[in-house]
């Protein structure tokens, strides 16, 4: 069966009649095959049927292979660019989700909430003064939309949105005061909120002795969340369409509300496989859906992401942005070295290469076996050798633009998944930085915290230690807690091992910009840097002013960030994966600073707080946006993709604070100065050394190749050219290693010369693949050289003798003949060797040899 048809399964023969760019090439591939029957048929009039129908046969096989492998390659990287995409979106929302599980707990346990339910009475101004504490919360943390607090029978005490619902029977205000767990998160309708689906996050509220006193709601911002998330995973010219989804297949929130509307219900059954394809409202998609990913122990609401594109524009990418960039010599290096190729990849230029070299040595030994010949068949065969040598040209041309576009695919591929998984890590940190930048604001406004700071005992002290390690126990992405006083003085710390900071004096730069703050909208970071409150090593601090009643600040809060396996987590979680979703060999990930330090490394080689040489990379990110590349790092060859921090929501967006990290991804594609490897010549079996008309005696010249050297041989003393596979090295190497062992020809073993040895060639580059069978003087000999050029004829007049070029060098060669183009080669000399005298020397090389043993 033909795979070209088929392409080795079904569902992938359902995907190729989309992929514009395979259809090219086989209708190309289609008409040269056409021509290949043709020259076969014409092929039995010169008696060279059977090789012909050999390379057609190879070559029909091998242009089969690559359209196959050329569809698995466009498929999987488009189902790899989907996935990704689909699988960051879930990524992303579960990171943000599990920091609203600690925000709820956190709110619950206010003391101000608290009191007012414990009240007896709860006067219009009281419920005002939470509101107003309800509004400064959003202020801070604006995913929420509304807060609603009530009471133990479900009556409405306050809330920060309007709405008329004055008492709440809903099960989530149930299931808060009676479980047992940290939080409560629900998904579903919510009348007291709005008429569709609303995703809640509850706890009860506890008074003396864990009394239950009622219940706080927060509601997320799920729409306006997932808006943001798809906006940054999809440009505005993408065609796919991202959602999230229950398990039961319900959407929940979708990128195109025209193609997945919210509450529409898909068969997620139908999204397996490698390229699975789901029908929605009469239009097919390629579909994929991905588990999220837990994160601490938190795996979400159970959700699924999910990926859609167009099944008729699913293909119609350019080579990438990445793909193109890449230069077409390094694009070779990388092929011909990076693991990132399976065997079968890498087999397909050796075998369209191989071919071609047994196309080029029957082109060559047809031109051969008509010297001499009967000069109107030999005419009509020179014609024959000459489209057949063409067809080849074309065939290996288009050969070697599939494999190019096979090899640029798949590295455009990886450069993808590079650039999205920097993009990732990078908008994972900053939603983290985000929740920090918030909490230390948040805290900051505690009550216990400003009495305490406006007047000290050790009391308030106590009880503000206590409050800090409450809130440490909620938030474990902190090391330490530590309030100060207005002189900078430590007056509470949430870490008892700590505390021994408590009465000494920061004197971080930070501190004095802390008590300069007066709004409790502002907040300071510290620079990445080594700090005595992380044990020296290097992390971010961030802080917050306390205020009292006239705003004049009387402290601050800091909270020491565990940036080591915070960020290290960050990454891990970022690192390029394979199908299996465990990372690439060699894959590693780098957070950087504006100044090129390392902030966090999943690789040794990169310590923290260390100049990297990847850093070149941020000024091109600066200037375009997220980019990737191949870069030369250390001698290896790395594919990079970069991200530069965005900010999220008002962080570093509109709170004074400016972007200053950028996130890469990269993956090993080989040593750098590996090289690729060589074209063979092509063979033209009628080329000239001159256009011009030849005057008196000719002959015509078998030549070929060492290295960048041109030579040829009386043709008429040239019986083939064969294929160096079976050369047998002598059993004792001869002076000065000429002889390379015996090639068995037509039965008999038969002496093979080395030819750069002899004439100290420089065979740079050469592989010693053709061995010339010579004939002269009643010897048979072999030479070894490394591709076979074209067969022309010369004037005897045209041969220079050795003697009248000035040469003092001794050679085997009857003269030089200047050459003008030659089937495209550059001008240059052709050294016209003499058979006899190399037939004599490999014989005097035998004799030595023999005597030897």
């Amino acid at each position: 069966m033909d795979k070209r048809d088929d392409f080795g399964d079904r569902e992938l023969a359902r995907l190729v009649r989309h992929m514009r760019a395979i259809d090219d090439y086989r209708q190309s591939f289609d008409r040269l095959q056409a021509s290949w029957d043709t020259l076969t048929l014409l092929g039995q009039l010169s008696g060279g049927a059977t090789e012909m129908a050999g390379t057609r046969s190879a070559f029909a096989d091998l242009t089969s292979d690559l359209l196959g492998h050329l569809a698995i390659a466009t498929r999987d990287k488009v189902v790899s660019d989907l996935r990704t995409k689909a699988q960051n979106a879930i990524d992303v929302l579960v990171r943000n989700l599990f920091e609203r599980t600690a925000d709820i707990g956190f709110l619950a346990a206010d003391t101000d909430i608290r009191e007012f339910l414990e009240a007896r009475e709860r006067p219009a101004e009281e419920r005002s003064r939470i509101e107003r504490r309800f509004r400064d919360y959003v202020a801070k943390y604006s995913v929420y939309s509304d807060i609603v607090l009530v009471d133990g029978a479900g009556v409405v005490q306050a809330r920060l949105g309007d709405h008329p619902a004055g008492e709440i029977s809903h099960p989530i205000v149930s299931e808060a005061l009676g479980s047992g767990g940290a939080y409560v998160e629900y998904y579903g309708p919510a009348g007291f909120v709005s008429d569709g689906d609303e995703l809640l996050y509850a706890w009860r509220v506890e008074g003396t002795g864990g009394r239950r006193l009622g219940v706080l709601v927060l509601v997320f911002r799920l729409d306006d969340e997932m808006a943001g998330i798809f906006r940054k995973l999809l440009p505005d010219t993408d065609w796919t369409v991202l959602g999230c989804v229950t398990s039961a297949g319900k959407i929940v929130a979708g990128s195109c509300p025209l193609q997945l509307p919210s509450g529409l219900q898909v068969a997620l059954a139908g999204l397996e496989g490698k390229a699975p394809v789901l029908r929605l409202g009469g239009r097919r998609y390629l579909a994929v859906a991905c588990q999220a990913s837990p994160y601490q122990g938190y795996g979400g609401p159970g959700w699924l992401g999910i990926g859609l594109v167009p099944l008729e524009a699913a293909f119609d990418w350019e080579d990438g942005e990445s793909g193109s960039a890449i230069d077409e010599e390094l694009l070779a290096t990388v092929t011909s070295c990076s693991a990132l190729f399976p065997p079968a990849l890498q087999a397909m230029s050796r075998q369209a290469a191989a071919i071609q070299s047994n196309l080029n040595r029957a082109v060559w030994n047809g031109s051969i076996r008509q010297v001499g010949s009967d000069q109107a068949n030999a005419e009509f065969s020179k014609i024959l050798l000459w489209e057949i040598s063409d067809t080849g040209r074309k065939t290996q041309a288009a050969c070697d633009a599939s494999v190019r576009e096979l090899h640029r695919t798949v590295v455009a591929a990886m450069l993808d998944k590079c650039r999205s998984r920097a993009a990732l890590a990078i908008d994972v940190m900053d939603r983290n930085l985000y929740e920090r930048a918030n909490d230390c604001r948040w805290w900051a406004l505690n009550a216990t915290f400003a009495r305490a700071l406006t007047s000290p005992s050790p009391e308030l002290a106590r009880l503000c230690s206590q409050t800090l390690a409450q809130i440490n126990a909620l938030y474990t992405v902190y090391t330490n807690l530590l309030l100060f006083d207005a002189k900078g003085r430590v007056v509470a710390v949430s870490q008892p091992d700590q505390a021994h900071w408590v009465g000494k004096t920061l004197t971080q730069e930070w501190v004095g910009r802390t008590l300069q703050l007066r709004s409790d909208q502002n907040y300071v970071v510290s620079a990445f840097e080594a700090s005595p409150l992380y044990g020296e090593a290097e992390t971010l601090i961030y802080s917050a002013a306390v205020h009292d009643k006239s705003a004049r600040a009387v402290g601050g809060i800091a909270i020491v960030f565990d940036a080591t396996p915070q960020f290290s987590a960050i990454l891990k979680d970022c690192l390029p994966c394979d199908d299996l979703g465990q990372p690439l060999p060699g894959a590693f990930a780098l957070l950087l600073g504006r100044d090129g330090r390392v902030i966090s490394s999943t690789d040794d080689a990169f310590a923290v707080g260390q100049p990297s040489a990847l850093a070149a990379e941020m000024a091109n990110v600066l200037r375009h946006g997220d980019a990737a590349a191949i870069s030369n790092i250390g001698g290896r060859n790395l594919g990079i993709g970069a991200a530069f921090s965005k900010g999220y929501r008002e962080y570093k967006r509109s709170d004074g604070h400016e972007p200053d990290v950028m996130a890469i991804c990269a993956v090993p594609l080989g040593e750098a100065g590996a090289a690729a490897r060589p074209r063979e010549r092509q063979v033209s079996s009628n080329a000239q050394l001159s256009p011009r008309r030849l005057q008196g005696a000719s002959f015509e010249v078998a030549t070929f190749h060492i290295g960048r050297h041109w030579l040829g041989l009386d043709a008429a003393q040239v019986v083939e050219a064969v294929d160096v596979t079976g050369l047998k090295p002598s059993a004792r190497q001869a002076r000065d290693g000429l002889l390379a062992g015996y090639k068995l020809h037509q039965g008999e073993p038969v002496p093979v010369l080395r030819l750069d040895r002899m004439l100290r060639l420089d065979a740079q580059g050469g592989d010693g693949s053709q061995i010339v069978i010579v004939r002269v003087e009643g010897r048979i000999f072999g030479l070894m050289v490394d591709s076979l050029g074209p067969i022309p004829a010369i004037a005897e007049s045209d041969v220079q003798p050795l003697r009248e070029m000035g040469s003092r060098i001794e050679v085997p060669a009857r003269g030089i003949v200047a050459s003008d183009t030659v089937a495209g080669a550059e001008r240059g000399m052709l050294l016209l060797l003499d058979a006899g005298r190399l037939g004599v020397r490999l014989e005097s090389e035998a004799r030595l040899l023999q005597a030897a043993e």
